[in-house]
């Protein structure tokens, strides 16, 4: 089971107060926490990177169910604890119904949705701890930190084969067939080491360490990061 630094929260609440008050509890607890006040905030950037969503349904705009129904199509394995006023039975229903695990009337006592969230956090199938996450069709590379920026087109395919190759690891040969360069070229070389030298700062913006990707003497280079690719 994950500890609670390792899990990632969406929270949706579009009362300020209250919103603030959650995301503080749960970072103290040690959760990473993502926060919102509506559903379009949401969708509009959200790069799929939460394990469990938190949502309330009376939200401005679409409300939480809809927005339930859209987390579950886009990231099927993701956690959804429903918390909200709406405690009838029809609403309980209609939750569950959208796609939610678990649904906490308010008021909710923090201490029960801990005890909710890492319920959910044993039932998840798996919960992949990754570095960064790289949509391919808009060449978006994000943290978990909500920050990203745009990899071009060759950064995006280097970065792809080094998170589809064994240990991360690519021979020269293999980065030069990636990038469709001529392996027989005199400064192939140096021409690898320019590409990976600016896709290494891009990456050092976003996960921040000495050694984002090394070169391996007489082999190629390997990434040190672990990537899910969208």
């Amino acid at each position: 089971m994950p500890t609670r630094n390792e899990i990632t929260i969406l929270l949706v609440e579009d009362h300020q107060g209250l919103r603030e008050m959650i995301t503080e509890t749960l970072e103290r607890l040690g959760y990473q926490v993502d926060s919102f006040e509506s559903s379009e905030a949401v969708l509009a950037v959200w790069p799929k990177t939460s394990h469990i969503a938190i949502l309330d349904i009376n939200l401005p705009g679409e409300n939480g169910l809809y927005l339930a129904r859209k987390l579950r199509e886009e990231s099927p394995s993701i956690g959804v604890i429903v918390m909200t006023v709406r405690n009838q039975l029809s609403d309980k229903l209609a939750g569950y119904d959208a796609g939610g695990d678990i649904y906490l009337p308010k008021p909710v006592a923090l201490e029960e949705l801990d005890a909710a969230i890492q319920a959910l956090a044993r039932r998840i199938p798996t919960i992949q701890i990754y570095d960064l996450w790289l949509q391919c069709n808009t060449f978006k590379l994000s943290n978990r930190h909500q920050e990203s920026l745009t990899l071009s087109s060759d950064e995006c395919r280097l970065l792809t084969a080094f998170t589809l190759a064994s240990e991360n690891r690519l021979e020269y040969w293999e980065l030069a067939e990636t990038l469709e360069l001529n392996l027989d070229s005199d400064t192939l070389r140096s021409n690898l080491e320019k590409r990976i030298s600016r896709l290494r700062k891009k990456l050092d913006t976003l996960f921040p360490q000495s050694k984002t990707i090394t070169a391996l003497r007489n082999y190629g280079y390997q990434l040190n990061l672990s990537v899910h690719i969208i």
